[in-house]
């Protein structure tokens, strides 16, 4: 069939059917030219959204070498300028984190409020060689202390100007730093606590749950050593004011009216008196023996208020931990008289009943006695009332 036959046909099935029933080659070219690039622009639509993806993920892109980044853990600066693992320790990279021994003093340091001070600031006499030696043979002591000279005075006055230091810690509190450095006390004696929380003192390392030096981070440390940890607490007062013959009067050191009000401490009896006064008014010791980030009260109640404040506080179960003077030989065969004068409350502030719990000592009265747990009342029939 020749060209002049088929154009023929061509016409006659146009006017036939109103319509075109063929398909030129030209027309199929372009329609094959339109579904390639449909499909040339889904498939740059789907490249874009697959780096979008590995973007957000944070998949380390190539450095300018053209080598990948081969470093599983991100590493980000502080305000110190040392560097800083992405991983699940956070502990800050410098001259003294290089031996994981130390972990505790730097997540401790990186907790504190000098945490934008070098160590080396205050270490001046920090010996790389010295340190390394002896944690390559292991020749440290557990917990980790200073062995050398402590930190000095002049790294603390070079950042702090004692002539403005007037008053410290609560507000009312009376802390006239000029007596204190004329009476040569250095600031480590009542500020030994501030950065690292005192850890060596208590021998966090030592306890089983905070050994594992690799477990060490911000978050740990602050759980170990929270801010109450970090001040000088009253005791390190008395204590120094006692050994050197200084008075310990409340209006010494304070100078609210509501403390000088305060039943003196320096009675012959104190010691063993003053729970009484504490059942008086348990706020009237709150005022300085009581610290905000901690409960007021122990639970569950003992059934005495002052007993469960003081179990509940550093300040007072401190002492009760330790044994009375007046618990001697003889105590055991004249306790029971004791306590039939005083009475059994009197007890629950150092003893529990049945097995002890925390911040109470070993010795509990079922030890020896059968003290029974009264049944609660029971309660009234509203049928019989």
């Amino acid at each position: 069939m020749n060209r002049i036959n088929l154009d023929r046909i061509f016409a006659i099935n146009w006017r036939k059917e109103g319509k075109c029933k063929v398909i030129s080659g030209k027309k199929l070219h372009t329609d094959s030219w339109r579904k390639m690039l449909l499909l040339s622009l889904m498939l740059v639509l789907v490249a874009l959204l697959v780096v979008g993806c590995d973007s957000k993920s944070g998949t380390p892109a190539p450095t300018s070498g053209g080598q990948e980044n081969t470093s599983s853990t991100p590493v980000s600066t502080n305000q110190q300028g040392s560097t800083t693992a992405g991983n699940e320790t956070s502990i800050a990279k410098n001259e003294c984190s290089e031996c994981h021994e130390m972990w505790p003093e730097i997540a401790t340091w990186q907790t504190s409020v000098h945490a934008n001070v070098p160590c080396l600031t205050c270490h001046k006499d920090y010996n790389v060689t010295d340190n390394k030696a002896a944690h390559d043979s292991g020749a440290f002591q557990k917990p980790i202390s200073i062995r050398t000279k402590p930190v000095t005075d002049d790294a603390c006055t070079g950042c702090h100007a004692m002539q403005n230091r007037d008053a410290t810690l609560l507000p009312d509190l009376i802390a006239p730093h000029a007596k204190h450095a004329a009476a040569k006390i250095s600031c480590l004696e009542c500020h030994r606590f501030t950065t690292h929380g005192n850890i060596a003192e208590r021998k966090v390392t030592t306890r089983p749950e905070f050994s594992d030096y690799n477990k060490w981070n911000p978050q740990l440390a602050q759980k170990v050593a929270p801010g109450v940890q970090r001040r000088p607490n009253m005791f390190v007062c008395i204590k120094c004011h006692e050994a050197r013959k200084v008075t310990t009067a409340c209006n010494a050191c304070h100078y609210w009216p509501d403390r000088k009000s305060l039943p003196s401490h320096e009675t012959p009896l104190w010691a063993v008196s003053h729970g009484k006064p504490g059942r008086q008014d348990v706020n009237n010791c709150a005022k300085c023996h009581y610290d905000k980030e901690s409960l007021k009260f122990a639970t569950p109640s003992t059934g005495d208020q002052i007993a469960d404040f003081a179990r509940a506080n550093s300040y007072c179960f401190g002492c009760h931990l330790k044994r009375p003077a007046n618990h001697d030989t003889n105590w055991m065969p004249n306790h029971s008289s004791v306590a039939k004068e005083k009475g059994l409350l009197n007890c629950f502030a150092c003893h529990d009943k049945n097995q002890p719990g925390a911040n109470v000592t070993g010795t509990y009265c079922n030890t020896c006695h059968w003290f029974q747990t009264p049944p609660p009342p029971a309660k009234a029939d509203p049928a019989k009332t």
